[in-house]
């Protein structure tokens, strides 16, 4: 099963910084009816969110949840650091026969790969901010509106290909 830790808690935290700009209240209940889940599931990712920083929690009728810090200071990789933790991209098989050139040596194999995948994932991460990831969100929504956004019935496939 593919984890979706990183993406849930993108949108949390992308949807609480759209709400401090528009000045909405952002509680976890508001959060898991976005989300389709269960505020508990919410709560549980907003614990590592808050722990690192990155998101800011009050209790009561006037709390709620805010960005913690700017969001051209929040780093996509600090949001994968903090749910991921030592979760690796994929595991690697320990259990197999440590026979042979594969079986001796796969395990090895597979671990520098996974690293280094996993380091080109953080590296990338690192040098995107929520601010980018917001401005990115809107710049979608303006091409959508601007009609460049695929007609369901496909009718801009047909006319490219017409086109070529």
């Amino acid at each position: 099963m593919i984890d979706t830790r990183f993406s849930t808690a993108l949108q949390i935290v992308i949807s609480v910084a759209v709400n401090e700009e528009a000045n909405l209240r952002t509680t976890s209940q508001s959060l898991a009816q976005g989300l389709d889940t269960s505020a508990s599931f919410v709560r549980k990712l907003l614990l590592p969110l808050n722990e690192n920083g990155i998101l800011a929690t009050a209790q009561g009728g006037k709390g709620g949840i805010r960005l913690a810090r700017p969001r051209d200071q929040i780093l996509l990789s600090q949001i994968y650091a903090a749910v991921t933790g030592d979760k690796k991209i994929w595991a690697t098989r320990h259990d197999i026969p440590h026979e042979g050139l594969v079986g001796e040596n796969i395990g090895d194999l597979s671990e520098f790969l996974c690293d280094r995948a996993e380091q080109a994932v953080v590296d990338m991460l690192g040098s995107v901010t929520i601010h980018d990831s917001v401005a990115e969100l809107r710049r979608l929504e303006a091409q959508k509106s601007a009609g460049h956004r695929q007609p369901s019935d496909g009718s801009l496939v047909r006319d490219r290909h017409a086109a070529e």
